[in-house]
């Protein structure tokens, strides 16, 4: 693997690629996503993993955000990218496709020498974008430091060595999949097991074929193995433990997949801007508490009130978080990270307690993003689609409550007099321009939408309707 991480660094650095370019990647979990990942960074060039349900337009935001200078894909991704963004398109190995967007490769009239350059620890690594309540995903900043004290923290409260293998079902291009997946084990020595998209079917089939030792998944994960039964004819002995993360997961379903599998479900919590896992329950024998994220594992954490007034033990407050893991800021936002820092503290925009152990609950979210299935978007992403349609007065989406994603995307439409617009319309248009998981499953026509008095939509105050049942029709 080594050698040829080696290679895609030197067809890289031929092809133009310099350090601080940045890179789109947008490829599905595999041997060759690890090879341009490491070989991208091995050039000291930034790379930015992408959601490969993206489609054209938020693509293209994503690209000119972060000013990229190439895009690595796949034949089956490639239509997905903007069309000004394919004329100079070049078939390389393994059948990735490069996409240069203004690069001089090697031999080129006005091309720079092949520079042997390695990053250094506080180069930036990665731009990872992350949902924003102001709209727009935002590139959050990572560097070597903080991927390596963060692989250093989950190795160690995980306790993974070179005898662990990890089953690979998160995808990569979000920072749970990448970070604990992907770059943890290969840190702590151990092995990876790539297993594609999640199937209950296949999920099963490679923890027995492969002894697999351990896998991170989200709540919804669980709920479907649940579902489907677990296998009598499977050994999976090999398991040392889960993980879950990404969303609350409900105790009922902990407490029944522990009881049927013999296995811990270890819930942790993370962020992007913290380059994933922030607390963990700790591993067996040491005491779990079922509801609760866990203990702080190389971070500091504290809690506290609209004033920064530091919260005692069991008040509801705001998590804030410090440690070398923790991003710079935002790309090119220098307002968004003055906002999100009070000194060394990040604010994480969620709300918990600390109990008298030290225990993180976590109880809801400051900011109004969307968390389904622990894809957190922000509604007006949806909001601006759906206000493109004729016949639309206003629009708010908000996440409403749900058994198996955690959240369900719900769109509240107040529409125009003599308007004929049905759900089905609704659903059909944004399913044509945003990804799967952010489209509405539910479409309310309402004859008003609550506001305050500065005029600002009230989406709280949605979420209740939806609960009370109250106001809303099909």
């Amino acid at each position: 693997m080594r050698d040829k991480i080696d290679a895609m660094s030197l067809h890289l650095r031929a092809l133009g690629l310099r350090k601080e370019d940045k890179v789109l990647l947008m490829m599905e979990n595999s041997i060759e996503f690890a090879i341009t990942y490491f070989g991208v960074t091995d050039t000291g060039a930034v790379v930015i993993p992408v959601n490969t349900y993206l489609k054209e337009a938020e693509l293209s935001y994503l690209i000119t955000d972060s000013q990229a200078k190439a895009i690595i894909t796949t034949e089956k991704f490639v239509e997905n990218i903007p069309k000004k963004y394919r004329i100079k398109q070049l078939s390389m190995a393994d059948g990735h496709i490069f996409l240069s967007i203004g690069l001089k490769a090697a031999g080129t009239p006005g091309a720079p020498e092949i520079p042997e350059t390695k990053p250094e620890t506080d180069d930036v690594a990665m731009l990872l974008y992350t949902s924003g309540t102001t709209g727009h995903p935002k590139g959050v900043i990572l560097s070597y430091r903080n991927l390596l004290a963060k692989a250093e923290h989950i190795a160690a409260a995980h306790k993974l060595t070179e005898k662990d293998v990890a089953l690979c079902v998160l995808p990569w291009f979000h920072i749970n999949g990448l970070v604990i997946t992907l770059i943890t084990p290969l840190f702590s020595g151990g092995s990876i097991v790539i297993g594609g998209k999640f199937s209950v079917r296949s999920f099963w089939k490679d923890i027995e074929k492969y002894k697999t030792t351990w896998f991170s998944g989200v709540p919804t994960m669980y709920s479907h193995l649940l579902a489907k039964g677990i296998p009598e004819d499977v050994d999976f002995s090999s398991m040392r433990f889960a993980r879950s993360a990404s969303s609350p997961l409900p105790v009922a379903v902990l407490e029944e997949f522990e009881q049927k599998c013999g296995m811990p479900i270890i819930e942790s919590y993370g962020i992007t801007e913290g380059c994933s896992q922030i607390t963990t329950n700790p591993m067996p024998p040491l005491a779990r508490k079922p509801g609760s994220v866990g203990l702080t594992f190389g971070n500091d954490i504290k809690i506290v009130d609209t004033e920064m007034n530091e919260l005692p033990t069991g008040c509801l407050g705001e998590v804030l978080i410090k440690g070398n893991n923790i991003t710079r800021g935002y790309y090119h936002k220098e307002e968004e990270t003055k906002k999100a820092f009070t000194g060394e503290w990040f604010h994480s925009g969620d709300l918990g307690y600390l109990d008298e152990d030290g225990y993180l609950f976590l109880d809801g979210r400051i900011k109004e993003l969307i968390n389904r299935a622990g894809e957190k978007f922000s509604p007006r992403e949806v909001d601006e689609i759906i206000y493109q349609m004729d016949g639309v007065e206003l629009a708010a989406t908000v996440g409403v409550p749900d058994a198996v994603y955690g959240e369900e995307v719900a769109a509240y439409i107040k529409v125009k007099e003599d308007s004929s617009l049905e759900k089905e319309d609704v659903i059909t248009y944004c399913k044509e321009r945003i990804a799967s998981y952010k489209v509405p499953r539910m479409v309310f026509f309402v004859e008003d939408i609550p506001k305050g008095g500065n005029g600002k939509i009230q989406r709280l105050k949605l979420v209740e309707m939806f609960k009370k049942g109250q106001g809303v029709k099909e």
